[in-house]
């Protein structure tokens, strides 16, 4: 486990520690509480990093049509044939 993420736990267990009215005794719940929360926030992280860099690759750059070909959308060409 990375010194970061092993801080993260320590303080997340010590502010369930403190908001559980800071009973003895209890460390071990404590801690398993903050493992599960910091790593189920580590996956979340990891999902939208994901998530993220795959809607990067759907970008236009200016300048850049809308679509790609002569595709006209639907609504566009129902209009285009009413005209003439």
């Amino acid at each position: 486990m990375d010194e970061q993420r092993a801080e993260r736990i320590r303080r997340r267990a010590y502010q369930l520690w403190e908001e559980g009215g800071a009973q003895q005794g209890k460390a071990e719940e404590y801690r398993g509480r903050a493992e599960r929360q910091i790593a189920a926030e580590y996956d979340a992280e990891r999902e939208a990093s994901n998530i993220a860099s795959d809607q990067a690759s759907k970008r236009r750059l200016a300048g850049e049509p809308l679509q790609e070909g002569n595709v006209m959308p639907a609504n566009e060409l129902a209009h285009d044939k009413r005209r003439g």
